[in-house]
């Protein structure tokens, strides 16, 4: 279960009271407290695979908590006076974060309904609570920054919302926001990736730091939310990789791209292989590629494309020749240039794929 950073600040101030070296960590092994710690360590399988036992690795003691994400406190020492003081401070933890999940506030609700953990008769209780239909239109926008925090990504979406919409915001993670868009008879779906942008821009002119935005496809039920949320992130985590310049990734538009992505490693670079490889490598270089993309980009056209290039349209013509000769497929022509295209990006698909939200 994610905590957000009201319930962390408490925790942190817990662990600030004491005067023997502690580290509070997630699971993935970064470091929550102290803020100032960028380390990212790698726990022992061991702990994960029973983080409640005391386990006492390289001069330190190690415990987590009791949720199905814990949270792992780590001491510096392995006398049994440190360990008895890790199990203190794990159990005071759990304590926060119960009486976090029984407050039962909306945001804690909403991570409960994304995440897909509600059984229906608790969606049916969580929507009765906070006034929350269980039957609307709605998608999910998915915000991860690199480096904004998640508490001040949420004063900002929350001063652009109306208050008058059935918009609702939580945070999702220490750098994830997201964003349950209504969706009326006045509001076309069509008009989400240009909210995204305009969502980004504001990132962007109030704190210079921009954020990748993902945006699902339509749900008509609270249940289905979960279902959204995963969409969402999927999106980024399948865009990114074929539009890396691109920060805006509307889920119903990445048909090609989420079908690219289900082709295994291997076959992808063999294909790929076969259009890029050691004899055309001086055909397409930097400036050939950027050539290519720009063409396609502009469905095409040769005069715009030119004109965008700032070369001549003979020159591209020359160009488009060039490859024709090479490789034998003539982009000019829409069955040669989804042929390209489809090599081209391919070739992305063996980009790391390791650092996924």
């Amino acid at each position: 279960m994610y905590l957000d950073h009201r319930v962390i600040a408490k925790i942190s101030q817990v662990l600030s009271q004491m005067t023997m070296q502690v580290m509070l960590l997630d699971t993935n092994g970064q470091v929550i407290y102290p803020e100032d710690n960028q380390k990212e360590l790698t726990l022992p399988e061991v702990l994960l695979r029973n983080p409640t036992k005391p386990l006492v690795y390289g001069g330190y003691t190690l415990i987590g908590t009791e949720n199905e994400q814990p949270l792992f406190i780590c001491l510096y020492g392995d006398s049994s006076e440190v360990q008895s003081c890790a199990i203190l401070c794990v159990e005071l933890i759990n304590t926060l974060m119960r009486m976090d999940m029984g407050q039962g506030s909306l945001e804690q609700s909403l991570r409960v309904v994304l995440t897909g953990e509600a059984e229906t008769a608790e969606l049916e209780a969580i929507a009765a609570e906070h006034a929350i239909p269980m039957e609307k239109e709605r998608c999910v926008m998915y915000f991860h920054f690199s480096e904004l925090d998640a508490e001040t990504a949420m004063g900002i979406l929350k001063n652009v919302i109306s208050e008058n919409s059935d918009d609702m915001v939580c945070e999702v993670g220490r750098h994830a926001v997201a964003l349950i868009k209504a969706i009326d008879d006045r509001f076309e779906f069509a008009d989400m990736e240009q909210l995204g942008v305009a969502l980004e821009n504001t990132f962007i002119s109030e704190t210079s730091h921009g954020a990748l935005i993902g945006i699902s496809d339509v749900r008509a039920k609270l249940s289905q939310l979960s279902e959204a949320y995963e969409e969402a992130k999927s999106a980024i985590n399948v865009g990114r990789i074929y539009h890396p310049k691109q920060q805006v990734f509307v889920y119903r538009k990445m048909l090609l791209e989420r079908f690219l992505a289900q082709i295994p490693d291997d076959m992808s670079e063999g294909f790929h292989q076969m259009m890029f490889n050691r004899k055309t490598a001086r055909l397409f270089n930097d400036e050939m590629i950027h050539t290519i993309e720009k063409f396609f980009e502009n469905s095409l056209n040769l005069s715009e494309t030119a004109r965008q290039l700032y070369i001549h349209r003979n020159t591209l013509v020359y160009r488009l020749d060039k490859v024709q000769r090479i490789i034998g497929l003539d982009l000019r022509a829409f069955d040669d240039a989804v042929t390209f295209k489809l090599m081209m990006l391919l070739g992305k698909n063996t980009n790391d794929k390791k650092n996924r939200i």
